[in-house]
């Protein structure tokens, strides 16, 4: 099927106050999954959605938290791809905001003439949104897809993912013929490069508890610090099971069996290596500090090897990271809803780990579980959110190469990244499936999404910036690209 760019991108400059109308509606429904604020409704947002667009199977499923949302378009193609989508959002404390986070309103901000704000403006429900708009134009004028596509989306991301893999594993026989995880969306930055992003990290996040029921003489239930003689803290009990993990100075790992994993580095080929020189080359007289995402100069005194040379990118890109995220407990202060004067039942840390390593996530917690256990902490609980191998898609694969030669067809500069360093649920169907993974490679953006406040989505661009119509036209133009290319290779 060849897609008639000329007539769709024309029924997007008609429609597009429909499909940022489709934006607000999202946007409007709260989606929060820490706080457990509207995830399902949002759930039934989505599954009315991939209805309205034509799906022929829609199933919301259960999760470990919230739930997902199964869909499948048959388009009657030789090609099939999975496609990701996550639903949920960050929190959000609306006195922080300079207007109503869940208002989706327009308006002119900086130099942009029209934006479109609220939580999920940016991340990620309007850049998806965006990508259903550019759907729905194709069929409208095409009246089919160029492609079938398997939508498997999640309300749990900010948790980690929890669930993801085994949504995966509950529709593997019909995601066995998916010829690629297709996740393109907006990757552009303020100067109007797009990057894309050729892989992920693997990513494990685990929860370990101490808790009284567990201990021996802890308290089953919180009490009152006043009988803390007769008692045993869990608390405590967690701070001496975490302080066996590192070195004193909570360096390092020091898990028995995952002193190689730590140690390991990817061997990088020519490839690799070629699209490192090209990112270093960019960043040529900058400090590290100011590119990688350490806060600044200002907020980081001196990087973990120096900032010299190359080596910050690698470590950064490669390197396994060991990190204690959080800590919680009892007393948290002004408005947690109990005295300073506890004892509590309870108290948990999470965990997060970025590897590239040939060891699964199971083998890894696995020796965590060991070590805890050797130790004399076979009471400390751990809970997995995430669980995810490293993946990456080679530069030089067809699908990635028609996304590059679209970007440059389009005349917008690319930065290519061989892995990013992020992690997640994007690498469980590539790696169970065997097929490329394309994430990024589109044009638009905005402001927010990582935990900020004012969060806005780009609707009139600056020249530099594309607006909504452009992500949706250039989402149709990678899309019928790569459904040619697709058709050619497939059997």
């Amino acid at each position: 099927m060849t897609v008639d760019l000329d007539r769709v991108f024309a029924h997007i400059d008609g429609a597009i106050e429909d499909h940022i109308a489709e934006v607000q509606a999202w946007v409007r429904q709260p989606s929060v999954s820490w706080d457990s604020l509207g995830v399902s409704e949002c759930a039934e947002l989505v599954a009315q959605s991939y209805l309205d667009l034509g799906c022929s199977e829609v199933e919301v499923i259960e999760g470990r938290h919230h739930p997902g949302v199964w869909a499948y378009y048959d388009a009657g193609s030789p090609v099939t791809v999975h496609n990701y989508c996550m639903f949920d959002t960050r929190t959000v404390r609306p006195d922080e905001w300079s207007f109503d986070p869940w208002g989706g309103e327009l308006m002119a901000q900086g130099p942009y003439p029209r934006v479109l704000t609220g939580r999920g403006a940016l991340s990620a429900k309007g850049p998806y949104v965006a990508f259903l708009n550019a759907l729905r134009s194709i069929i409208a004028v095409e009246g089919d897809l160029p492609v079938n596509i398997m939508f498997l989306a999640e309300g749990e991301e900010i948790m980690g993912s929890p669930s993801y893999r085994d949504f995966v594993a509950r529709y593997q026989d019909r995601l066995a013929t998916v010829a690629a995880s297709y996740c393109l969306t907006s990757s552009q930055s303020a100067a109007g490069v797009v990057s894309v992003g050729l892989g992920l990290k693997g990513m494990i996040v685990l929860e370990l508890s101490a808790s009284g029921a567990a201990m021996e003489r802890g308290p089953g239930a919180t009490i009152h610090s006043s009988a803390a003689s007769l008692v045993d803290s869990p608390p405590f009990r967690l701070a001496q099971a975490l302080a066996t993990l590192t070195d004193e100075q909570g360096r390092g790992c020091r898990v028995r069996g995952l002193e190689g994993v730590m140690a390991y580095r990817k061997p990088l080929d020519q490839e690799e290596r070629r699209l490192l020189d090209d990112l270093a080359e960019r960043q040529a007289g900058r400090d590290w500090r100011d590119v990688l995402p350490v806060g600044g100069s200002g907020n980081v005194d001196r990087l973990v090897g120096g900032s010299e040379g190359i080596d910050p990118l690698l470590s950064f890109l490669y390197g396994p990271s060991f990190n204690l995220a959080g800590l919680r407990s009892g007393f948290l202060g002004p408005g947690s809803a109990t005295i300073p004067f506890i004892v509590p039942q309870r108290a948990t840390a999470t965990l997060d780990m970025r590897l590239v390593v040939e060891s699964s996530p199971e083998e890894i917690i696995g020796l965590i579980r060991d070590h805890l256990d050797a130790h004399g902490f076979a009471d400390i609980e751990i809970e997995v959110y995430a669980a995810f191998s490293h993946h990456q898609t080679p530069a030089s694969h067809p699908y990635i190469q028609t996304v590059l030669g679209t970007l440059g067809d389009w005349g917008v500069e690319v930065e290519l990244w061989p892995i990013q360093a992020g992690g997640g649920p994007w690498t469980v169907v590539p790696n169970s499936f065997g097929v490329p993974c394309l994430r990024g490679g589109v044009v638009g953006g905005g402001s927010g999404g990582k935990g900020g406040t004012d969060e806005y989505l780009i609707i009139e661009g600056d020249g530099k910036m594309a607006g909504l119509a452009e992500v949706e036209k250039l989402q149709v133009a990678q899309l019928s690209a790569f459904a040619q290319a697709a058709a050619a290779e497939a059997p």
